[in-house]
């Protein structure tokens, strides 16, 4: 073999060795603090986000193929051992001695720590975060430079800027979100990564077939259970997208549906499960930790919106498979395993997901119930794969060890990922909030809308599609809900409301074009092309652009107010709106809807979810009248194909 071939596989198995030495570093680190607090709390973020840069770099180092690039990731390697090293010894003096005045070294530190996590970030995630990270430390430094009085401010000294970004303030890189993602988002991410490695994917997938495998359209209906149960978990929509999408897009395209639209179904429901609980794909704990609101009233809050979104989704899918039967072919179900058979192998997954459930539930801190959630994993698929190996135990332990060592590497680089990227976030909302831009671009807004409610939700909507094109949901979370949620709540929407409102429009702004990050990645799979694919996502998740303004409208959705009677009876008149939307949209019914039909529908679901008794009488009864009308002629001139639906 060619030696510089060997060379670089020799570099590689290296890499991946010490990788999976600092992932294990990192997860027995983290676990630890979750039960003893063993750290202040400044000195484990340090911790936090030295160990995930060194897990980049050194992924970034085996990954290369060219000596020079690994050698730059290694100088990067040592740099961040130094730097995070140097927070850790003189955290001390850091936080007692020289927060008001820091030493040369500690602001060479600081920007140290500044330049590796950019430098980290864009390795892992592209150049817009570290670039909107730049930008943020050059709107600190020159604000006196800047036009205009909301730009306008009187910048900050680069001695000061460095401390609020860095140390010795333990803000930016070192902040309050590094604090949410070493307390909490890193140990989901490793119950994700252990979740994935035992057999996870297999056995949501195997279950969504069982459930929805034989029913119209059930290919693509598989695609959307299976992507909410794993988007809930994930923490990524494009992750979610590339492990189930690789499965499920072939699949609908295998059986007839065209290729945008598989791709589209794929995309829209892996969107959807960064806004269903339990887990919101992360999203939830940080608006636990910007919002201060308990974490079980924001995932209750989440609940209807949730249900009403994959509704729809679903119907909408049934209602596509009606009225395209002839070119759609079954699915056997010969090559899926039994129920028991699952069930079987993977039921102790579905008993460590069970577990993390109630744990949140019962209100015990997130940290605590995914910790909780990943011993339970690894003690049960130890004793799963012995069980099943009952004849050669050693063999299936081993087996069972080799998964569990690659579900907490894939798991804590997860968390390595999510933290770089975390950290430089923290940098741009730091500058933001130090040099009052948020506080101004707020007043801006509420002075553009003059006192219209209708007009600053538009504007808010707008801005949070703007300001979450091609960002992560995180990313584009915390950066709406710093610069438009104060403005709602000036409004005078409740905190939970405004927050889900920006929430909603900052996840769904990975399908509008002309970014449209999660359509992209499918139409990829789906080997369609990228504009049609984010046209039929659009139409899909229409929903996650209208439920906004209805929960605004009528918060009892959010069961924040009301009685649990109104908050059925909300629930109920807005299931058929969206009923009523979606037949007007995809225009199949009972049969096939003319557009007369379909105009009176999207008219009446729209008076439906117009506040006040008299325009839901209104419109519920005229939808029930159109739907009955068109059952009662369809089923006079069709009366066996009326029943198809």
């Amino acid at each position: 073999m060619n030696p510089p071939l060997l060379h670089a596989e020799r570099d590689y198995c290296n890499a991946h060795n010490l990788v999976l030495l600092l992932t294990l570093v990192m997860v027995a680190t983290h676990l630890t603090q979750t039960f003893v607090f063993y750290l202040p709390a400044g000195q484990f973020k340090a911790l936090h986000l030295g160990l995930s840069l060194l897990i980049v770099f050194a992924l970034a180092a085996g990954q290369s193929t060219r000596a020079l690039a690994r050698l730059a990731f290694s100088l990067l390697f040592v740099a961040a051992v130094v730097s995070a090293g140097y927070v850790l010894v003189e955290y001390q003096g850091l936080t007692t001695e020289r927060v008001f005045g820091p030493e040369h070294r500690d602001v060479v530190v600081g920007c140290a720590l500044i330049v590796l996590a950019l430098i980290a970030a864009w390795q892992q995630w592209g150049a817009t975060i570290p670039i909107i990270g730049a930008l943020g430390l050059l709107y600190g430094y020159y604000g006196n430079l800047m036009p205009t009085e909301v730009l306008h401010h009187s910048g900050l000294s680069f001695e000061r800027l460095i401390s609020y970004a860095s140390i010795p303030n333990f803000q930016g890189v070192l902040g309050s979100l590094t604090a949410l993602s070493a307390g909490t988002i890193f140990a989901f991410m490793v119950f994700a990564g252990l979740l994935k490695s035992t057999g996870g994917i297999d056995f949501i997938m195997g279950f969504a077939t069982k459930l929805a495998g034989n029913s119209r359209g059930g290919q693509a209906k598989i695609a959307v259970l299976a992507s909410a149960f794993m988007g809930m978990i994930s923490g990524s929509t494009v992750a979610n997208i590339a492990s189930t999408g690789t499965m499920t897009i072939p699949l609908m395209k295998r059986t007839g549906f065209r290729a945008p639209f598989a791709g589209a179904v794929e995309a829209v429901a892996s969107t959807g499960g960064q806004m269903t609980p339990p887990v919101m794909g992360l999203t939830a704990f940080l608006m636990v930790g910007v919002t201060g609101i308990p974490y079980d009233e924001v995932i209750l809050a989440a609940t209807l919106p949730a249900l009403l979104y994959y509704f729809y989704l679903l119907f909408s899918i049934h209602l596509q498979a009606v009225r395209d039967q002839d070119q759609l072919q079954g699915q056997s179900m010969d090559d899926i395993p039994p129920a028991k058979t699952l069930l079987a192998r993977y039921g102790h997954l579905l008993f460590a997901i069970a577990l993390l459930v109630y744990l949140l539930m019962s209100q015990m801190p997130p940290a605590y119930a995914a910790a909780y959630g990943c011993l339970a994993i690894m003690v049960l698929e130890l004793i799963s794969a012995a069980a099943r190996h009952h004849q050669q135990p050693l063999k299936g332990l081993r087996a069972a060890f080799v998964r569990l060592l690659e579900g907490l590497r894939e798991g804590g680089t997860s968390g390595a990922s999510i933290a770089v990227i975390v950290a430089v976030i923290g940098i741009f909302v730091e500058v933001l909030t130090a040099t009052g831009f948020a506080q101004k671009l707020s007043y801006l807004m509420l002075s553009v809308a003059d006192g219209n409610l209708a007009i600053m939700l538009a504007i808010a909507a707008l801005a949070c599609l703007a300001f979450g094109l091609g960002l992560p949901t995180s990313a584009a979370y915390i950066l709406v809900a710093l610069l438009t949620a104060p403005a709602l709540i000036d409004m005078g929407l409740s905190m939970m409301a405004a927050h889900m409102f920006v929430l909603y429009f900052a996840i769904f702004s990975a399908l509008t074009p002309p970014v449209a990050v999660a359509s992209l990645i499918a139409a990829r799979i789906s080997e369609a092309p990228y504009f049609a694919t984010s046209m039929q996502a659009v139409k899909l998740g229409l929903p996650g652009f209208f439920l906004p303004f209805l929960f605004v409208a009528r918060p009892e959705l959010l069961l924040i107010e009301g009685s649990l009677p109104e908050q059925i009876g909300i629930a109920i008149v807005s299931l058929l709106a969206m009923v009523a939307l979606n037949i007007a949209i995809v225009g199949q019914g009972f049969g096939r809807a003319g557009w007369p039909l379909r105009l009176l529908l999207l008219l009446a679901a729209m008076v439906i979810l117009v506040p006040g008794i008299t325009g839901t009488l209104l419109g519920t009864v005229t939808v029930i009248a159109l739907l009955t009308g068109q059952w009662w002629v369809t089923r006079r001139h069709h009366p066996i194909s009326s029943r198809t639906t």
